[in-house]
């Protein structure tokens, strides 16, 4: 049984071939995979004959930090090609990533798999940033920019994006049913080793697995906090192409408060979005880190 979530995505699919209500209900999630099937194909034929950039920059971070925004800009102010996301990836279930975990697919299959993203110059992926050192080896002239934002902020930003409460004792079958399964790997660390046992320790111990990502390597990479970035964006955005070793010169004025992701619910209370037990788990878990980071 589908819910009204499931059935807005769908339906958005489906309106692609101006088909809206006239498919049955019970084919709908059958035609959504098919369209995705179809993307993936057309990816793959585009991506024929393009080259890798062996050299560009990633711009790393935890989902629904500011790293689409972030990247998309410095890419209209530096006038360089930009990935938002791995397409093939995020059309497919993210087994992949499982899979490269186990050491059961190779890295360099899988860049190749994505070459068409892989041949830009930014490249913006979430995802990435678990296989880190993997880019080093791979990409050892590559640049690095870390987006960083307060945990409860970016697990509530996250929670919005999935339309799911923040105040639950867990989240349930039904709920991950209508979740699109690369977003599951982001509520279920156990791949990555994750204690925890409901849905926002999970989050809570990514936020702080992300960070860690950084923290071992900081002189590699520049740091960008998200709330610094919401002052002055593009104060911000040319402090960061020039300590990249960019020129930001064009103007993005007009381009600063374009949407580049769904946007959650930033004004909401915490406390009452979270509720006090979760709030505290999120502050307990991530306390440490956060006092690195100025949020405490």
């Amino acid at each position: 049984m589908m819910d009204r979530y499931q059935l807005s995505f769908i339906n958005k699919n489906v309106e692609f071939f101006g088909l809206g209500k006239l498919v049955p209900r019970a084919i709908k999630p059958h035609l959504v995979r098919a369209l995705d099937l179809c993307r993936q194909l057309k990816i793959q034929l585009n991506s024929i004959g393009v080259g890798i950039n062996r050299k560009p920059i990633f711009v790393l971070g935890n989902q629904k930090s500011g790293t689409s925004a972030i990247a998309a800009l410095l890419g209209y102010a530096t006038g360089l090609s930009v990935t938002i996301d791995l397409k093939m990836e995020y059309l497919s279930t993210g087994r992949i990533y499982l899979m490269m975990r186990s050491g059961s697919v190779d890295f360099e299959t899988f860049i190749k798999r994505n070459r068409l993203d892989f041949s830009r110059e930014i490249i913006k992926e979430p995802n990435l940033t678990i296989f880190y050192q993997d880019l080093l080896k791979h990409f050892p002239e590559a640049k690095f920019a870390f987006v960083i934002r307060d945990p409860r902020q970016n697990i509530r930003s996250i929670l919005n994006r999935l339309r799911l409460p923040g105040n639950l004792d867990d989240i349930t079958e039904t709920h991950r049913r209508r979740i699109k399964k690369s977003w599951n790997l982001i509520l279920d660390g156990r791949w990555l080793g994750f204690k925890g046992g409901d849905y926002i320790e999970m989050l809570a111990l990514r936020w702080n697995y992300f960070s860690d990502v950084y923290l071992r390597d900081s002189s590699n990479m520049v740091l960008v906090k998200y709330e610094e970035f919401l002052k002055d964006k593009i104060g911000a955005i040319h402090k960061l192409a020039e300590t990249l070793g960019l020129d930001p010169g064009y103007n993005i004025q007009d381009k600063v408060n374009i949407q580049y992701q769904p946007r959650g619910s930033r004004h909401v209370n915490i406390s009452i979005f979270f509720g006090a037990r979760n709030l505290t788990k999120i502050e307990t878990i991530c306390r440490d880190k956060m006092k690195l980071f100025g949020y405490v």
